[in-house]
């Protein structure tokens, strides 16, 4: 039986501290350009994020489909959808900087979005718990919200669309 992992997300208060604490780990760094297309019926409805990805000097677009289920967002790549259905329409859409450490039995993200730095920590539950203490992490700093979810509660609705430029 796969063992099911899950992410930890914290605010970063210093990145500066958190990078000297990776410091010998090489990460993979993306710029990454998220839209989320819906009917405008909410967040438990199903919506497809288009999600375009540069690194290294390559592009690659990739689709998601989301679904609510149990209380929570399930997503999945989907290889098939080639252009967004007429009947969605952009509901969201945010840009950020990746850098993605990659270790045998976890990853570590540092997000940069234009609202804040913010770091996820995604493996096996008792593993990434652990590595989240160790880089200076209190697990009640939590944040089990996705980043729209997070956005939507901390600065209201007003401002969708979010870009580096824009703020």
């Amino acid at each position: 039986m796969k063992k099911i992992e899950i992410e930890l997300k914290f605010p970063v208060n210093n990145v500066q501290e958190l990078f000297e604490k990776l410091e010998g780990i090489h990460p993979k760094i993306f710029y990454i350009l998220d839209e989320i297309y819906g009917s405008g019926k909410g967040y438990k409805e199903e919506k497809i994020r288009k999600r375009l990805l540069f690194s290294s000097g390559n592009k690659k677009i990739i689709y998601e489909r989301t679904k609510w289920l149990n209380g929570k967002v399930k997503k999945v790549r989907e290889k098939k959808i080639k252009t967004i259905p007429r009947r969605l329409n952009l509901e969201n859409s945010y840009e950020k900087i990746r850098f993605r450490y990659f270790k045998k039995d976890y990853d570590i993200c540092i997000d940069f979005y234009p609202i804040g730095i913010f770091c996820e920590i995604e493996g096996k539950e008792k593993k990434i718990k652990k590595v989240a203490r160790k880089l200076g992490f209190n697990l009640k700093d939590n944040i089990s919200d996705n980043i729209d979810a997070y956005y939507t509660k901390k600065f209201g609705e007003e401002k969708i669309h979010w870009r580096f430029g824009s703020f």
